[in-house]
């Protein structure tokens, strides 16, 4: 079985401020949805091309769609999922070109792909599933308000003035599904919103407009996230996380400070072991708070909770409870990552 400390990138980087010093992790999310072992590859297909109608023209001179502008987000829904997919490489991903229409609507589903299609695209591109966007459509919405805003001149009079508040929102409606062509049978049928909110505010509406990102970026962005977000459901991915821990008072704990600014986190556990042996209840507290964040580091996540749970029982350090926590949950995310990603 595979042990998340592989898949742990660990550095330390200090921010020397009141009583704490950080360390950022890089972590691993387990997957909402746990795939078939033998899924490998994964093809990508845009079936949300709808037929041309007299209402759908009209549709897109009245919201203004630019040319393709659909196509590309679709490319960029890809993109976010390939991005999220990349990291831990649970599944290899194979854009392709295929585009099927279909025969649902911008809302709803269309009658599943019949498995001899799903057969064929898999052979083309030698994948073992294929994951089909089914729905899509976007939409961009912008609305704008006055805001009173007071300042006070040098000579303490409170000058009221108007300033406009522009706000944009781009609004993705999107549809997948995800076939497993080998057992003939659809995976997962997801089908969300996804928005993209965009504040600014300045004296003038055109200024307020100006510092908001375009209709076709913001909506490609808003896309990119949403696809990202669909692979984060299929698939583990990594994410940061930042631990403080106490570098205060800097004669009991500062020698183990030194000692993980270099990395040398067994050398710092010895140094502050040696606070909680001697030193007075809050100091070890604190020491044995930060024993339990060097075992974290170090990938040894049981004896991080042992210490984090010393810290808060037996010396009442405070922040030690919620850490403890967080280590529970940390252990129960790698148990399933080491289920969903084995040898």
């Amino acid at each position: 079985m595979k042990r998340i400390t592989y898949f742990i990138s660990a550095f330390a980087v200090f921010l020397l401020f009141t009583n704490s010093a950080w360390v950022k992790l890089t972590l691993v999310r387990p997957s909402a949805i746990v795939l078939p072992d033998h899924i490998k590859t994964v093809a990508l297909i845009d079936r949300s091309v709808q037929e041309e109608s007299p209402e759908s023209k009209l549709e897109q001179v009245v919201t203004g769609e630019m040319f393709r502008q659909d196509e590309q987000a679709v490319l960029k829904i890809t993109d976010g999922f390939i991005e999220a997919c990349s990291g831990t490489q649970r599944y290899q991903t194979v854009r392709t070109a295929e585009k099927y229409k279909s025969n649902g609507t911008k809302n709803t589903f269309p009658a599943p792909l019949d498995w001899n299609t799903i057969d064929e695209i898999c052979k083309r591109h030698q994948s073992d599933a294929v994951l089909s966007i089914e729905i899509f459509d976007t939409d961009f919405i912008l609305t704008n308000s006055p805001v009173k805003i007071e300042t006070t001149n040098d000579k303490g009079v409170v000058i009221p003035r108007i300033e406009i508040k522009a706000t944009g929102v781009a609004v993705i409606n999107f549809g997948i599904r995800l076939y497993d062509a080998a057992n003939r049978v659809i995976l997962d049928e997801y089908q969300t919103t996804h928005r993209l909110n965009l504040d600014a505010q300045a004296p003038t509406l055109q200024a307020a407009l100006n510092q908001i990102l375009d209709k076709t970026e913001a909506i490609n962005r808003a896309s990119f996230d949403a696809g990202f977000i669909y692979g984060e459901r299929i698939s583990p991915t990594y994410y940061q996380v930042t631990r403080y821990f106490f570098d205060k008072p800097k004669k009991e704990l500062g020698a183990g400070v030194r000692y993980s600014s270099v990395a040398d986190w067994k050398g710092a556990i010895n140094a502050w072991m040696k606070v909680v042996e001697k030193g007075d209840r809050k100091d070890a507290g604190r020491a044995a708070f930060n024993i339990a964040v060097a075992y974290e580091v170090l990938g040894d996540l049981e004896q991080a909770k042992s210490w984090a749970a010393r810290s808060h029982t037996e010396f009442a350090e405070k922040e030690a409870d919620d850490y403890y926590k967080k280590l529970v949950n940390r252990i129960r995310e790698e148990n399933v990552v080491n289920q969903q990603m084995p040898e």
